[in-house]
């Protein structure tokens, strides 16, 4: 499942707009598990630290963590400020990815738009299928939900796709999470489901601001 895999990881590098960017330069090695909330036994915990960090994800850094389940994998060359995946064998099955986001609120839609558009130029029939605003945890948000269907070195999949844009507020920095999963899941089936099932909740539940 090459080229799927290599479209799953492909989508930050086309999240460019205004201020928003969701690639720019590689991935620290930060795995700071260390946070004032408490993780489950079966979770690790990330913690974003400025290290290692140039260029626009430096300028625009964001303190923020996530738990994410243990049996997952970081992957080290992102061009976000952190990527992990759910693999089975060879094949991603869903993954996680958090860049940065500059602008108030009221963008959100707009920024929405531009990134849609930028990132259907990536993914074989594309299609957004709903946007809207969104409750976060303790934030409120604005997403849209996506699906392609693609070849892959093993066939056909379905992908789809959830973005969520979290606006900058009381001097810090936004963050946009950008979730994918594939109809190699046994138990997200559709876009409505990425984030709600399978193991993508673990992570966007856990999501905080601050450090």
């Amino acid at each position: 499942m090459k080229h799927l895999r290599n479209h799953l990881f492909s989508l930050a590098s086309v999240g460019m707009f205004l201020f928003l960017a969701l690639a720019t330069t590689p991935t620290n090695n930060n795995n700071n598990n260390s946070n004032n909330r408490s993780s489950s036994p079966n979770t690790t915990r990330y913690v974003n630290s400025r290290a290692g960090f140039t260029g626009k994800l430096s300028d625009n850094y964001v303190d923020f963590s996530f738990d994410y389940p243990s049996a997952w994998t970081r992957v080290t060359d992102s061009s976000n400020f952190v990527k992990v995946e759910k693999k089975a064998g060879s094949d991603t099955v869903e993954n996680f990815a958090v860049g940065w986001l500059s602008g108030p609120s009221s963008m959100l839609p707009q920024f929405a738009e531009q990134l849609s558009d930028q990132i259907s130029k990536g993914f074989p029939q594309y299609k957004k299928v709903s946007e809207g605003e969104v409750k976060i945890g303790p934030y409120d948000a604005y997403e849209f939900r996506f699906s392609s269907h693609m070849a892959t070195g093993e066939g056909e999949a379905d992908i789809w796709g959830r973005v969520v844009l979290l606006p900058s507020e009381s001097g810090r920095k936004g963050a946009a999470l950008v979730m994918l999963a594939s109809s190699r899941s046994t138990e997200v089936h559709g876009p409505e489901d990425v984030g709600e099932k399978g193991e993508l909740p673990t992570i966007l539940n856990s999501f905080r601001f601050g450090n």
